[in-house]
């Protein structure tokens, strides 16, 4: 009687093996990428996006490491914030790229860098921004420890960067934030904006950021459009 359940346990468990060793050449005769996918990609090509991530066509769709190559593409391309690869049965495989969008630029040492709304470096220039076609604000800081493009721009003090962010966070919860042409974050404690480059805002600290630019929106409605101040 043991003898027979011990056979049975053998069959089952070389069953299970022969079934497992089957679904392994399966995946690998068959499982194999036809179609690659790339959307949500503004600023880079398919081909980009694809060539970096170092997948191509005919590998096998479960042996490429995804993790790497989304790293591969946010390492090299900075625009790209995040790279989603999902599989699709039976031979496709989909690339999801999520791109920051330039929102600021500041300068350092005689040099151009292009934010992100997260204060996230994009690129770096030594030409002025145009800000015609894509208007961006101009963001004035202090206290720089550095700003490497790819990389959150880093302050001397960490509180730093959490104190302007959430200043930047609240203003562009606010209308009055599409209008605004410049930010002097030189000294925490007295922030002023620029308002259609006609009026200087002072708004103190980064505290009541919102109902300090409605009533100053409010203000500036009263006047007439050739006045500046």
């Amino acid at each position: 009687r043991h003898k027979k359940i011990f056979r049975r346990i053998n069959y089952i468990l070389l069953s299970i093996v022969l079934c497992f060793i089957f679904v392994i050449i399966c995946m690998a005769l068959f499982l194999k990428i036809e179609h690659i996918e790339v959307r949500g990609n503004e600023r880079y090509t398919k081909e980009q996006i694809i060539d970096e991530s170092g997948i191509s066509v005919g590998q096998n769709l479960y042996a490429i490491n995804k993790k790497t190559a989304e790293g591969a593409i946010i390492a090299e391309y900075p625009y790209v914030s995040d790279v989603v690869i999902r599989r699709k049965l039976p031979s496709t495989l989909n690339f999801k790229v999520y791109e920051d969008q330039p929102k600021y630029f500041t300068e350092i040492c005689g040099e151009y860098y292009i934010l992100s709304d997260t204060l996230r470096v994009l690129e770096r220039t030594t030409e002025m921004p145009s800000t015609e076609e894509h208007p961006l604000v101009r963001i004035m800081f202090s206290e720089i420890k550095s700003a490497v493009v790819g990389e959150s721009v880093a302050f001397d003090k960490d509180l730093t960067f959490d104190y302007i962010h959430n200043f930047i966070q609240a203003l562009d919860g606010h209308e009055a934030a599409k209008q605004l042409t410049s930010i002097d974050l030189t000294k925490k404690y007295n922030i002023y904006v620029t308002y259609q480059d006609r009026f200087k805002i002072y708004l103190g600290d980064n505290s009541e950021t919102e109902m300090k630019l409605t009533f100053a929106e409010l203000m500036i409605n009263t006047f007439e459009p050739a006045q500046r101040g």
